[in-house]
C-alpha cells in the first residue's frame, strides 16, 4: 500500500529549495559586481611614482649630513697632504706619509683636529648635496624627455638599450657637475683655509692666524678679495667636477642595474641597505680616485694668496717641478679609504630618503 505524502514535509522542502535559489542567485550577483572591478596582484600593480623635485632637494640635505660625518676626518687629512709644505728643517715634506700625517693630527690637536673646518663643509653639504642631487634628477628628465621622446623603458638584456641609457646618465652628470661648481667652490675654498692652518703654524711659530673658524674666514675672504675671494680656484674646481660628476652619478645607477639583473630582482626597491652602500661606494671611488690629480690641483690653488694670480696650467707646473706625477697623488690613500665610507652612507640616505618620502609624504 503506497504511503500518503505528507503535506508538511513538502512545504518544508519547497522552502529550502526557494532559499537555495535566492542565495545563489545572490552569490552571482556578487561575483558579476566584483568583477566590474580589476582585482590588484602584486605583478600587476602600479609602479611607485618618481620622486618630485622637493624630495629629491630634501634627500640630499640628509645625504650631505651623512657624508660630512663620515668622510670629514679622511679629508682634512686628503687637504693637508696635498698642500703640505717643506718640513720646518727644509728637508722633504712636512708629513713622511698618511700614517705620519694622522698621527701628528691626533698628537697634536686630538680627535678635534681631524674635524678641523667641518661647520663649513657640514652647512654647505647640506645645501650643495640638496642642489646637487635636484640638479641631477632634473637634468636627467630633461636629457631623457629629449634624447629618450617615447621615454621607452630599457631591456635590461639589449646592450645597445643599457648602452644608450648609460651615455644619458653620463650626459646628465656632466651637466650637473657644471652647474654645481657655483655651490660647491665657496664650500671648498673655506673648507681649505681652515684646514691648512694648524699646519702653517707648524712651519711658522710666529705665524698669526688671520681667521680662526668658519664666520671670520668667510669675513676675511670677503673683505679683502671682494665675493670673488670665495670663487678662488673655480676654474680647477670645473675641471675636476665636470669629469667627476660624469661618472658619479652614473656609476651608482649602472651598480645598481647590474645587482638587480644578477639577483632578479623586480625593481630598486629591492635592493637592500648593504646593496645600496656598495653601488655608493663604488661610485665615490670612481669620482675620488679617478679625478685624484685634478682634486690636487684644486686643493693647491685654493691653498695659495689670490696675489699670486696662479692659474690652472702654473699650478700645475710647479707641482709637477715638486715631486714629479706622484705630487699629483699626494693625499690618494685617505682620498680612496674616505669615499668608500663616505660616499656609500650618502647615497644609502638619499636612497631611503627618496623612498620614504615619496611613499609617506605629499612632498
Amino acid at each position: 500500500m503506497a504511503s500518503a505524502a505528507v503535506p508538511g514535509n513538502a512545504n518544508v522542502n519547497a522552502s529550502r529549495e526557494t532559499a537555495s535559489n535566492v542565495a545563489g542567485t545572490a552569490s552571482n550577483q556578487s561575483t558579476n559586481l566584483l568583477n566590474q572591478f580589476p582585482q590588484s596582484s602584486p605583478s600587476s600593480l602600479p609602479p611607485p611614482l618618481p620622486p618630485t623635485p622637493l624630495v629629491n632637494y630634501f634627500s640630499g640635505v640628509l645625504g650631505g649630513i651623512s657624508v660630512t660625518f663620515v668622510g670629514h676626518p679622511f679629508d682634512t687629512i686628503k687637504v693637508r697632504l696635498q698642500t703640505q709644505p717643506t718640513a720646518p728643517t727644509g728637508e722633504g715634506m712636512l708629513y713622511k706619509s698618511t700614517v705620519d700625517c694622522v698621527k701628528q693630527t691626533f698628537r697634536g690637536e686630538g680627535l678635534r683636529g681631524f674635524y678641523a673646518g667641518v661647520a663649513s663643509p657640514l652647512l654647505g653639504q647640506m645645501y650643495f648635496r640638496a642642489g646637487s642631487f635636484a640638479a641631477f634628477h632634473y637634468i636627467h628628465d630633461i636629457v631623457e624627455s629629449n634624447l629618450n621622446p617615447n621615454l621607452t623603458t630599457p631591456n635590461p638584456s639589449s646592450p645597445s638599450d643599457n648602452a644608450s641609457k648609460y651615455k644619458r646618465l653620463i650626459l646628465s652628470g656632466a651637466v650637473t657637475g657644471s652647474f654645481i661648481t657655483i655651490l660647491e667652490n665657496p664650500i671648498d675654498v673655506i673648507k681649505t683655509k681652515l684646514q691648512v692652518l694648524i699646519m702653517k703654524e707648524k712651519v711658522n711659530k710666529n705665524y698669526i692666524k688671520p681667521f680662526h673658524d668658519t664666520p671670520s674666514c668667510v669675513k676675511f675672504l670677503v673683505t679683502k678679495y671682494g665675493v670673488g675671494g670665495l670663487f678662488h680656484g673655480f676654474t680647477a674646481t670645473l675641471i675636476r667636477n665636470i669629469p667627476a660628476n660624469a661618472v658619479f652619478f652614473p656609476v651608482n645607477e649602472i651598480m645598481k642595474d647590474v645587482i638587480i639583473k644578477r639577483n632578479g630582482y623586480g625593481g630598486e626597491r629591492e635592493l637592500s641597505i648593504l646593496e645600496r652602500l656598495g653601488c655608493g661606494a663604488c661610485a665615490g671611488f670612481s669620482y675620488w680616485v679617478g679625478t685624484c690629480p685634478l682634486d690636487c690641483i684644486k686643493s693647491q690653488m685654493m691653498m695659495t694668496r689670490q696675489e699670486q694670480n696662479m692659474t690652472w696650467l702654473s699650478t700645475a707646473r710647479v707641482m709637477y717641478s715638486e715631486g714629479g706625477i706622484m705630487r699629483f697623488y699626494q693625499g690618494v690613500v685617505p682620498l680612496a679609504a674616505r669615499s668608500i665610507p663616505a660616499c656609500g652612507a650618502m647615497f644609502a640616505t638619499v636612497d631611503f630618503a627618496r623612498n620614504y618620502l615619496t611613499t609617506n609624504t605629499n612632498l
